[in-house]
């Protein structure tokens, strides 16, 4: 049996992401005794799982998931084996996939500055940054939070189902 047939399915996360939102959006708004601050830690949870899972190392669903974009991580595929405590270790992986992802979103956010200021909406652009610069740093937080307890809840799940197939062995 293959290491990769001892992993829980991409559909096993999947189910387990969609039980897991609203226990963890439950449990973080009781907790903070704020219901907005639970919606945000269940939506990130739910991004972590569907679109930002450690799985982004291999031909995964989350990987499909990104459409057309899904080419930006393929150099984080080839630098990275999968499973490896860079993209598997908790909060390393999770640390590295969001400054990952931030070099794209710079990468893009300097393209669409560049059409900004040749076509003159270069204010415009800089408007709706100073906007961004006011969100309460909470909301990272909660943001951090949601998506690490994502990774968290995929990674127990592969060192379980792991350790079930091989017991069974």
């Amino acid at each position: 049996m293959s290491a990769e047939s001892s992993m829980p399915s991409g559909r096993t996360h999947d189910r387990l992401t969609w039980i897991g939102m609203p226990l963890v959006g439950f449990t973080a708004g009781a907790l903070s005794r704020d219901w907005a601050w639970g919606v945000v830690v269940s939506s990130s949870f739910g991004i972590g799982g569907f679109l930002l899972s450690p799985d982004l190392d291999t031909l995964s669903l989350p990987y499909y998931r990104w459409g057309w974009l899904r080419g930006i991580w393929l150099p984080y595929q080839k630098a990275f084996s999968h499973r490896s405590f860079w993209t598997h270790g908790p909060v390393v992986g999770t640390v590295i996939r969001l400054l990952y992802l931030s070099l794209w979103l710079g990468l893009g956010l300097g393209f669409v500055a560049g059409v900004a200021s040749f076509t003159g909406q270069l204010p415009l652009l800089q408007e709706w940054l100073r906007r961004w610069q006011g969100i309460d740093w909470r909301w990272g937080v909660a943001i951090a939070l949601g998506l690490e307890l994502s990774a968290l809840l995929h990674l127990t799940s592969d060192f379980v189902v792991s350790r079930w197939r091989r017991w069974q062995r």
